[in-house]
């Protein structure tokens, strides 16, 4: 309560300069005027803060203050400093209450007119690339000007003010009547334009109806298989990880997405992207051609399709790591997880959390084809001249984000992150790209003000140095990489793809022995312990005798399984084996 106090303050500040500007308007009529304009921007420099706070006009609509109300009694104390500075003129406090009244009443129907437009588009489900014939939607009338409507209404609001506070001061009366003129225009204008575009979002296809006719485009299109995707919070990159790799295989694919929020965010140019987000048209919508459900996420808004018969569902997850979210009982609701290599099927076996062995299926890592491999690390040239710099090394850190519970805390952001990069960024030749988890920050802000920080601290190292940008991907930064330095999470098992060295960190108090047993991912790695000062002696290491070179081969066929096969093809293999092993009977809709 404390935090809306100075607002409401200030809002009622102007609310009582404009009522004591009233009694002044016969007596004083210069001093009225200035008291009302005073007090008119007084109240202008609350609302920009009430705008500015949205749980204070939460608060301020629960009180019955809304911003209607509010608009309404400066309406009034507008009329009523009419009325005691020109009572004697009929006509023009006519006038005054007349398009006061319009100016009131059209904010009214600009909300009603908009929300209704608003509620007309706002369909429970939308598709691209994708044809559904039958539909019809018109996209809004001018948004951007509607958009700004309310403002403009205060803007006529503002013209009534001076209009009648220019009489006060010894001008014309004839502002009020060009005033007047000026808000009237504004109104309908702004009202008419509202209108139609409620009638054109009246005229879309009914909400129902649109449902009906996706159904049919999605049973003409017979996709064999559903990638579902459901988040609580705005994020896209745990679906596409996945949407290079569907785009090659080998049959009809179509990405089901839940919220409306996160089909934006989904990247994919030539799958179908279907957003449905009321769960009871999941049956309604997903047609009877399809025989397997990928999910990257464990999320309860999973049970909306997994209750479907006929499907075959799969927990593909969204990176293989030793992380404790990673083998967790909830996978036991699936007909199969689909794992990298022997690491992950052992890690359901020592979990014991319910899942059988049978489930687990060893797809390997379709997505690391983009992946440069290097042999011999010790035998690459690793100098760099980008015409702006030189470097002879490259390291990549690439921390993961907090953890969602306190055992699940891997990040080294905190812990190690400020002088983990000092330190390289202080050895001679060593080039540093900085590339955090875009997640950091949701759960705890600590997180995320302090890769604010670090950015800041590679920013301001310059040139070669460089904070790596969301506009490019993971597996492109490890391309340019020749170390990489990471946390307990997928991106290190994604890196050891590479053949190159790694560095993982570790802030406990366990030895790097019990760590590496522990963490089977880091078996081949370089442990990072205490601050993270220890860095410059595993970059020079790595340049000059790559002494984990064995023992990193070994960890990568542990995690990653064979990788003599295409990835892609034993990935697209794997649909029709599960089906085979698991696929039941269609049930007719």
């Amino acid at each position: 309560m404390k935090t809306y106090l100075p607002v409401i303050g200030v809002l009622g500040a102007g609310f009582a300069l404009l009522a004591a500007a009233l009694p002044l308007a016969g007596s004083h009529p210069l001093l009225a005027a200035v008291v009302f304009v005073f007090g008119t921007l007084v109240g202008l420099l609350g609302e920009a803060v009430v705008r500015q706070r949205a749980a204070v006009a939460r608060a301020l609509e629960g009180f019955g203050a809304g911003l209607t109300v509010r608009t309404g009694l400066r309406g009034l104390l507008l009329g009523g400093l009419a009325v005691a500075a020109f009572g004697d003129d009929h006509g023009t406090v006519v006038l005054v209450a007349v398009t006061l009244a319009l100016v009131w009443l059209s904010r009214l129907a600009l909300q009603v007119l908009v929300t209704d437009a608003v509620a007309h588009r706002l369909s429970p489900v939308s598709w691209r690339n994708l044809e559904v014939p039958g539909v019809v939607r018109n996209p809004p009338l001018a948004p951007a000007l509607l958009g700004e409507g309310q403002r403009w209404i205060s803007a006529a609001t503002l013209a009534m003010v001076v209009g009648v506070v220019v009489p006060l001061a010894d001008g014309p009366r004839a502002a009020i009547a060009i005033a007047s003129a000026v808000a009237g225009v504004v109104c309908v204008l702004f009202v008419v334009l509202a209108l139609v575009d409620a009638l054109r979002a009246r005229n879309d296809t009914p909400h129902e109806k649109t449902v009906d006719l996706l159904a049919d485009a999605l049973r003409d299109l017979s996709p064999e298989a559903l990638f579902y995707y459901s988040r609580p919070e705005a994020i896209g990159y745990i679906a596409n990880v996945w949407m290079p790799t569907l785009e090659l295989v080998d049959r009809r694919v179509v990405v089901l997405v839940r919220e409306p929020w996160n089909e934006p965010l989904v990247s994919t140019d030539t799958l179908p992207v279907v957003m449905v987000s009321r769960p009871g048209d999941i049956e309604r919508v997903v047609p009877p051609s399809v025989r397997i459900a990928l999910y990257p996420s464990n999320v309860a808004t999973n049970n909306h399709l997994l209750r479907l018969p006929g499907i075959v569902d799969v927990f593909v997850g969204h990176g293989d790591s030793d992380k404790g979210g990673s083998a967790t009982v909830l996978t036991r609701i699936f007909d199969e997880a689909w794992v990298s290599g022997p690491a992950a099927r052992d890690r359901y076996r020592i979990a014991d959390v319910g899942v059988r062995d049978e489930q687990v299926r060893e797809i390997g890592r379709p997505q690391l084809a983009e992946i440069h491999r290097v042999a011999a690390p010790l035998a690459e040239d690793h100098h760099g001249d980008d015409g702006q710099g030189e470097w002879d090394y490259t390291v990549l850190y690439a921390p993961t984000r907090e953890g969602f519970f306190a055992e699940w805390e891997y990040s080294s952001i905190l812990s190690q992150g400020r002088v983990l990069l000092e330190t390289l960024l202080a050895v001679p030749g060593v080039r540093v790209l900085f590339k955090p988890h875009p997640g950091t920050g949701t759960d705890d802000p600590a997180f995320g003000d302090e890769v604010d920080s670090l950015k800041d601290l590679v920013a301001a190292a310059g040139h070669p140095h460089e904070v790596v940008t969301g506009s490019e991907g993971l597996y492109s930064a490890f391309n340019r990489a020749d170390l990489l330095v990471s946390d307990i999470s997928s991106v290190i098992t994604d890196f050891l793809a590479s053949g190159k060295p790694y560095v993982v960190t570790h802030f406990g108090t366990t030895s790097a022995e019990q760590f590496r047993l522990e963490f089977p991912s880091a078996a081949g790695a370089y442990v990072l312990m205490g601050d993270g000062s220890d860095i410059a002696g595993f970059v020079q290491d790595a340049r000059e005798s790559d002494s984990l070179s064995e023992e990193r081969t070994r960890t990568r066929a542990y995690l990653l399984g064979d990788q003599s096969e295409d990835p892609v093809a034993r990935f697209d293999r794997a649909f029709d084996e599960a089906v085979s092993t698991w696929g039941r009977p269609v049930v007719s809709p």
